[in-house]
């Protein structure tokens, strides 16, 4: 029988992990990265599926669901210029 011996660990790089990337968005945010921040959506999918959040001082229903569309016209031009 062989013995594995462990040499060292991969590890996700950190903006895979979703909790350290939170993190550092607040981080960012806190440091005034971003400017002043007025409202800040979220989206996350897991084992329970589709969860969505907003926060901020222009958090409600409207400005949320317009940063989401935002977000999905933004990528899907990223999307189009690399193909």
């Amino acid at each position: 029988m062989t013995d594995f011996k462990i040499v060292g660990e991969i590890s996700p790089p950190p903006y895979k992990d979703p909790v350290q990337m939170l993190r550092n968005l607040a981080n960012d945010i806190e440091a005034g990265k971003f400017g002043e921040i007025d409202t800040l959506v979220i989206a996350t999918f897991g084992t329970d599926g589709l969860d969505m959040f907003g926060g901020g001082r222009d958090s409600d229903m409207f400005h949320c669901a317009y940063l989401f569309g935002a977000a999905q016209a933004r990528l899907l031009n990223i999307a189009s210029e690399g193909s």
